[in-house]
């Protein structure tokens, strides 16, 4: 894929697992003119979380949106490619099709219904499942072992709460769907260290006690390849390089374009040249 050549093949683990989502040289234009992915091809195998990486404006939103059906409210389309989830083509299904085949997508911005209390925005998650009584209260005991701390605040309203209790209520609500596979939208967003690496923690046990494939898609590099098994860079709507997450951790034009890092330790801002110049796989 790309100048995925230039790493490493993917682990064994990786590769012998098979996808549950292709995404498959897909062409994507807004209001019919802006063209804002071009080619773009990614492959999450199950049980496995994968990394869309890159800066703002890079096309990770519109990918994730792409897959989960939800481009036509924002006047987009898919105009080329194909996207198969579980074997089956998307784009004749809806979001709600697609939560029915166990597929959630957690938006960027930590969407809740601020009116509702925590534990109400939990239930609503599991508004196309057909569980009440002691099944939903089972549900929502199995959500407050992955987050304690939503226990602690379920009767609070969820506009009260904090940012990263309400990512914890997003994330939280789209489990209560008991979806198979999770489309992260910048979990990290404006949320202090210390929350990102618990929320992070979470997602991860999420995925190996659950089984939930996730696909993230996070401007913070170094905290996504800390957790994913794999990673794509994206950049200007094309995939510019692939491969298992320590491999990109690794790489040299990762550490310096993505991490700050080179082989001179950290490198400041104000010493690099122009960034778009000085990209080697460009």
């Amino acid at each position: 894929m790309n100048t995925a050549a230039v790493l490493a093949e993917p682990a064994a683990s990786v590769a012998a697992a098979q996808p549950v989502l292709a995404v498959r040289n897909i062409e994507v234009i807004y209001d019919s003119v802006i063209l804002v992915l071009r080619g773009v091809s990614l492959e999450v195998p199950e049980g496995r979380i994968v990394a869309l990486l890159g800066g703002n404006g890079a096309g990770k939103s519109t990918t994730l949106k792409s897959i989960s059906t939800l481009l036509a409210s924002e006047r987009g389309e898919v105009t080329k490619g194909s996207i198969e989830f579980r074997g089956k083509r998307t784009d004749k299904l809806t979001p709600g099709d697609l939560v029915g085949m166990g597929m959630v997508q957690v938006m960027e911005g930590r969407h809740c219904f601020g009116h509702l209390t925590v534990e109400e925005n939990l239930i609503t998650g599991a508004y196309a499942r057909p569980i009440k009584g002691a099944q939903l209260r089972a549900e929502l005991e199995r959500i407050y072992h992955y987050f304690p701390r939503l226990k602690v605040r379920r009767e609070s309203l969820a506009g009260y709460t904090s940012g990263g209790e309400q990512q914890m209520v997003a994330i939280g609500r789209a489990m209560m769907a008991k979806p198979n596979m999770l489309l992260l939208d910048e979990p990290s967003m404006g949320l202090a260290p210390q929350i990102v690496a618990e929320i992070f923690e979470i997602v991860r046990e999420l995925n190996q006690k659950e089984g939930v494939s996730i696909l993230l898609a996070e401007q913070n590099t170094s905290v996504a390849l800390k957790y994913a098994d794999y990673g794509y860079i994206l950049e200007s709507g094309r995939i510019m390089m692939d491969g298992p997450a320590k491999a990109l951790a690794e790489n040299k034009d990762v550490r310096e374009f993505y991490l700050g890092m080179s082989a001179e330790g950290r490198k400041s801002f104000r010493d690099m040249k122009s960034y778009r110049r000085r990209k080697r796989w460009l």
